[in-house]
């Protein structure tokens, strides 16, 4: 009868602690994983160039663009700097956009066909904040080159 009754209050303490202590909160997600992860943010990104090459604004940098190397580098970019596995292997902005004379206009232009592409594939805005709040830096490396 003593062993019943202390097993039964190993038993009834271990329930105890576990209810008065809150478990470990799960690993938040990334905005990776937010996003869709790889396929989501690639939808999102071929939209935008879709969005751009017809944007009168911005169209003529990408006029001898070679697309789907532009949008595959977009992508793996993306998907670094959101968290995900992926590996950026391309040039430097600063590199990549040396003597376009890109103006903070154009930039913006190309921000603004990233929110519609966004919008289009209906991801929150507190997603599009995030995401673009990443992207915000690169407007000094990219701009008057």
């Amino acid at each position: 009868m003593h062993t019943v009754r202390r097993i039964t209050m190993v038993l009834g303490a271990a329930l105890l602690i576990a209810v008065l202590i809150p478990c470990r909160p799960a690993a938040a997600a990334t905005l990776y994983d937010q996003l869709g992860q790889k396929p989501g943010i690639t939808k999102v990104l071929v939209d935008m160039v879709g969005f751009i090459v017809d944007d009168g604004r911005i169209a003529h940098y990408f006029a001898h663009a070679d697309v789907p190397h532009l949008e595959g580098e977009l992508v793996d970019q993306v998907c670094y700097v959101t968290g995900g596995p992926c590996t950026y292997t391309g040039k430097s902005m600063a590199a990549a956009h040396q003597g376009m004379h890109i103006t903070e206009a154009d930039f913006n232009a190309l921000v603004e066909d990233l929110e519609k592409s966004m919008n289009k594939n209906e991801v929150p805005i507190p997603l599009q904040n995030r995401l673009i709040g990443l992207l915000a830096p690169l407007l000094g490396p990219v701009t008057y080159k």
